[in-house]
């Protein structure tokens, strides 16, 4: 048994033992629900089991037509995953998918551990793979389908392979086995960046910086192969929706996107994504507007640099809240101090830069990145979980940096650096178990108490709506709800979203255009009035009471007072 033991070094087994805390937590919250108020989870699902006929529809919409918002790569590993685990029932295949998604994540660890370790060394690369490890975001996340983990599996899969294919062209090619070794990797780098912007559309930041670096090493033979192989693929998709686009003018009432859609209209280029860039709040019509006025641009720019620094040093620090204007000032955290978010910035940018100057590859692909969100109309966490572990390599890189040029001046720093290392070690393991353990927690009493897909009482009488929706409706029903792939995944019926305005007469308007549209297809119509969003509640609620005499109330949930109206 010592033998055994002693075959394995101690950074062998250090990783073995994060790999298994991970997996641990990861399984302790595997559940089989879909979470209710994800709506693109529902989505991937649908266009999984879209594929499994031979399209690429969202068929929850009662005019089904081909969903270009999320490239098809994840909906084609679930439909793949759907043909192998074909004896499940969908909430069987809900931890299936979970489980997929997990053991990807599990997977990205030691690669990231074996790409760090060649840059900082072991140690660090030790304590930034567990610090990966149990990122909070993670494990907010698994209990959706969503494309963000898989992608950033994917994509550290294609940061280590040019990361190898850089190593080996920069050797010289003296021997035959070097010159194979050297193109396989270039191969292997170029499949996974194609399968990352197949997953998601911010792939195109590693499609961009993989030709960048191919320019400024002057390798033109790859850089040749790399224009074509990613015109004939991610050019293939993108060329489709501009075409199928040109041709259909999609069909965005159940999209809810009326703000891009005009857009698109007098865009020549008929991209959704792009279009994306230049509307801010898309969705919501009293509040969309134009991002091409600077003023607007810089402020959003503003608010999401703040937005995001502050999610990274929930990461990092513990919460502690104080009271810093007075007995009735509001608290606040002490870790969104301005000094906190100035620190993470300038080590962030030592850290690029030395990120930069050692494989620019990857630090090209954090600033594209991050780039496009601080532009994009849209502010969430989850954006930042795949990016997440690169900023956590260029802050400890920067911090690195910065320690090593103040003990060149003072000794004393030197002798205090390994102390301090540790303080902020267990500070970021802290701040993350806590929210980490949070996560696991619920969904382990999720899955232990087997009732419904959320804890909440909002959320649970939501998802107990749509059950009763599946069976005291008609199948030829068409239901007018805030989520309608969540609706359609659940009740099986199709669905349309509500306009998001305050104007009661354009909202009930749109109902009685879609009765018009619909009504021999669809002739019963109803409106599902929920209270888990606040936009039902905001919007929809005051309408159906205003035009309550043209329907018919068929139902109320008893605990959170949700309603279900009939169009007469």
């Amino acid at each position: 048994m010592k033998a055994f033991l002693q075959r394995f070094s101690k950074e062998q087994w250090g990783l073995a033992g994060i790999l298994a805390l991970v997996a641990l937590l990861l399984g302790l919250m595997l559940n089989p629900f879909l979470t209710v108020v994800n709506h693109d989870s529902a989505i991937f699902c649908i266009l999984a089991q879209s594929l499994l006929k031979g399209h690429y529809l969202l068929v929850s919409e009662p005019n089904p037509q081909p969903y270009f918002t999320f490239p098809p790569f994840l909906a084609v590993q679930l439909a793949a995953l759907m043909l192998l685990f074909q004896n499940f029932d969908p909430q069987g295949m809900q931890s299936i998918f979970k489980g997929y998604i997990s053991l990807l994540f599990l997977l990205s660890l030691p690669v990231f551990f074996v790409w760090v370790k060649g840059l900082l060394g072991s140690r660090t690369a030790l304590i930034l793979t567990l610090l990966v490890g149990l990122n909070p975001i993670i494990f907010k996340y698994t209990s959706d389908i969503l494309s963000d983990t898989p992608f950033w599996a994917l994509a550290m899969g294609a940061i280590y392979t040019v990361w190898r294919f850089q190593q080996a062209s920069a050797q010289k090619q003296t021997l035959p086995y070097q010159q194979i070794l050297a193109i396989r990797w270039f191969g292997a780098a170029l499949v996974l960046i194609i399968l990352c912007a197949l997953t998601r559309q911010i792939g195109m930041a590693l499609v961009l910086a993989f030709l960048i670096v191919l320019v400024q090493r002057k390798q033109w033979k790859c850089l040749v192969a790399a224009i074509l192989a990613f015109v004939v693929t991610v050019g293939g998709w993108q060329s489709y929706e501009h075409f199928y686009r040109s041709a259909h003018r999609s069909d965005i009432g159940s999209l809810n996107q009326q703000g891009v859609q005009e857009v698109l209209d007098r865009s020549p280029i008929k991209l959704e994504y792009v279009k994306h860039f230049l509307i801010d709040k898309p969705v919501h019509l009293d509040e969309n507007r134009s991002q091409a006025n600077p003023f607007i641009l810089a402020q959003n720019v503003l608010q999401r640099v703040d937005a995001y620094t502050e999610v990274t040093l929930n990461q990092l620090m513990p919460e502690l809240k104080l009271r810093l204007g007075g007995p009735t000032s509001p608290k606040i955290n002490v870790a969104h101090l301005l000094p906190f978010k100035c620190l993470v910035w300038v080590l962030f940018g030592l850290g690029l830069v030395a990120l930069y100057r050692a494989f620019p590859f990857a630090a090209l692909y954090l600033g594209l990145s991050m780039g496009v969100l601080l532009v994009y109309p849209y502010i969430s966490q989850r954006f930042l979980l795949p990016l997440y572990p690169l900023i956590l390599l260029c802050l400890a890189w920067g911090l690195r940096s910065s320690l090593t040029a103040l003990s060149q001046k003072r000794p004393s720093v030197s002798k205090a650096q390994p102390v301090l290392v540790v303080i902020l070690t267990v500070l970021a393991l802290t701040a993350s178990l806590i929210e980490t353990l949070h996560w696991v927690s619920a969904g382990y009493r999720l899955k232990v108490a087997n009732q419904g897909p959320s804890l909440r009482t909002g959320n649970r009488a939501y998802y107990h709506t749509l059950l009763w929706l599946k069976t005291h409706t008609p199948a030829d029903s068409l239901i007018i709800s805030r989520k309608p792939p969540v609706t359609y995944f659940y009740s099986g019926r199709k669905s349309t979203a509500y306009p998001f305005t305050a104007n009661h007469a354009q909202l009930f308007a749109y109902i009685q255009e879609k009765k018009a549209r619909y009504g021999r297809q669809f002739p019963h119509i109803y409106i599902f009035e929920d209270t888990a969003f606040v936009e039902s509640q905001r919007l929809l609620k005051p309408t159906v009471e205003e035009y309550q005499s043209r329907l018919q109330l068929v139902y109320t949930e008893p605990k959170s007072q949700s309603r279900v109206w009939l169009l007469k």
